[in-house]
């Protein structure tokens, strides 16, 4: 059988721009989702106060909102660290082209 060449079998190629797009998304996403969560916390808060509950019971909800926003945190860092990698190797990469 002859080796087709179709979608199944051709690689994919990404460029120094395309990973600095996607990394730079994702960051603004978790910027988004850092946003939400401190607004959550600043609701729980409010309902705490609002209806004298003592911090007991808000534990569960406060510590799960408390896990996603270390990992948004991490997520954040990661992303916009990568996102500085590969838009440092795009700008070497445009230079390179314009000599």
């Amino acid at each position: 059988m002859p080796n087709q060449n179709n979608a199944q079998n051709t690689p994919k190629t990404y460029t120094t721009g395309d990973m600095v797009d996607a990394y730079s998304l994702a960051e603004c996403d978790m910027q988004w989702m850092s946003v939400a969560i401190t607004d959550i916390k600043k609701r729980i808060k409010e309902l705490k106060n609002d209806l004298g509950i003592n911090a007991t019971g808000f534990y569960a909800l406060e510590h799960v909102v408390d896990m996603y926003e270390y990992i948004a945190e991490c997520r954040l860092h990661h992303y916009s660290g990568r996102a500085e990698v590969y838009q440092a190797e795009w700008d070497t990469d445009k230079k390179a082209v314009t000599l």
